[in-house]
């Protein structure tokens, strides 16, 4: 599919910002760009070895990224093995912060960041508005089939699965049979027996791109009708889950449960949907960037195998490298095909999908 770019709103808001974000080292200065010097040229070639020198001349690079608090510190441990002189200062923020940071800071001529990654429609936003610089590194695994970035942005970092999570004891308290499907939380003996986010709209444009547009509200309107109770994020779902009240969640993330399952056992079961609700989370280089050649070489090696391997590995995201292991009970395309977002909707339309979500659910 090709992927347009007409502007979008800004989502979020800066006091948001402030008060979410977790600051886990000072974020840089301003770049020569904010004085009116020329940025260099993120395309411009280098060798490995010019760009590991660089890069460890600059000695830092600034992460605005949406990766869990808790993980991020481990992601900045496997890097500083391979790059050691290489400082990763990382500001951790919500999907709808990013774009509000960003252009906030550019638009009070400030520079700070060097490298974003977070959910795709943020990502889009920032490149719509001309925050963005275009950059593809040498080892970036190809997209799926059909599917496309914009011109000149190639980073994806990870997937994202959502999935029907359930707590099998509540379950069976309750005398429900486990649901294998969004249909069977529409049915009248789950009616307040689940939790939905209103804000999952990377889930709905799923459902859109799966199943067209008019089925996709019709089912989202039968999950409302059936009065879920709504939570405001996908960590607090699982943990609601876990502690029996409710007894499932529509809207949790494949990786997280997987992990909540390896780590407290027979409170958690989960789903997987054929097709699968899927999500590109992407990572590109930010207008301006005051530390460029860092900012390159976290790039790269974040979408290398090494790097991929590494998030696999601490954080059980997906990666849709070919070379590298996934955790196979939340990702194995064979069984569960991917219904993958599009990311190219439009202001007008993300805007719609939002309103759409809210009201469906009943959370306006």
């Amino acid at each position: 599919m090709t992927r347009h770019h007409p502007p979008r709103r800004v989502l979020g808001s800066v006091a948001a910002v402030a008060a979410g974000a977790i600051l886990l080292a000072a974020c840089g200065t301003s770049s020569p760009a904010a004085s009116g010097a020329p940025a260099a040229d993120a395309g411009k070639p280098q060798t490995e070895a010019q760009l590991k020198s660089a890069a460890e001349q600059e000695g830092q690079v600034n992460w605005y990224t949406t990766f869990a608090a808790d993980d991020i510190t481990d992601m900045v441990a496997a890097f500083n093995k391979v790059y050691p002189k290489i400082k990763v200062n990382a500001l951790r923020l919500s999907a709808d912060q990013l774009p509000t940071k960003v252009i906030t800071e550019q638009r009070g001529r400030e520079f700070n960041a060097d490298v974003v990654s977070g959910d795709s429609p943020q990502l889009d936003e920032l490149i719509n508005e001309g925050a963005m610089q275009p950059y593809c590194a040498p080892d970036e695994q190809a997209l799926p089939s059909g599917q496309t970035l914009p011109k000149g942005y190639c980073g994806n970092v990870y997937v994202l699965t959502t999935i029907i999570a359930y707590n099998p004891k509540a379950v069976q308290r309750l005398g429900l049979q486990p649901p294998t499907s969004y249909q069977d939380l529409t049915k009248p003996q789950w009616r307040g027996q689940f939790s939905f986010d209103p804000g999952s709209v990377n889930f709905y444009e799923s459902l859109i791109q799966q199943m067209g547009h008019a089925r996709a509200l019709q089912l989202v309107q039968a999950l409302g009708r059936n009065q879920p109770k709504l939570v405001s994020s996908h960590t607090l779902a699982l943990t609601q889950v876990e502690a029996g009240e409710p007894a499932a969640t529509a809207t949790a993330y494949g990786y997280k449960s997987a992990s909540e399952i390896r780590k407290k056992g027979g409170s958690l079961m989960f789903v997987n949907t054929n097709p699968l609700p899927t999500s590109f989370t992407l990572i590109d280089i930010v207008k301006n960037a005051p530390h460029l050649s860092a900012a390159k070489l976290f790039t790269d090696w974040m979408v290398s195998q090494e790097g991929q391997q590494a998030i696999v590995d601490t954080t059980n995201h997906t990666s849709l490298r070919t070379d590298v292991k996934n955790d196979p009970t939340v990702w194995d395309p064979t069984k569960w095909p991917p219904a993958y977002g599009a990311g190219d909707i439009t202001s007008t339309q993300y805007n719609q999908y939002v309103n759409e979500l809210k009201q469906a659910v009943g959370s306006d």
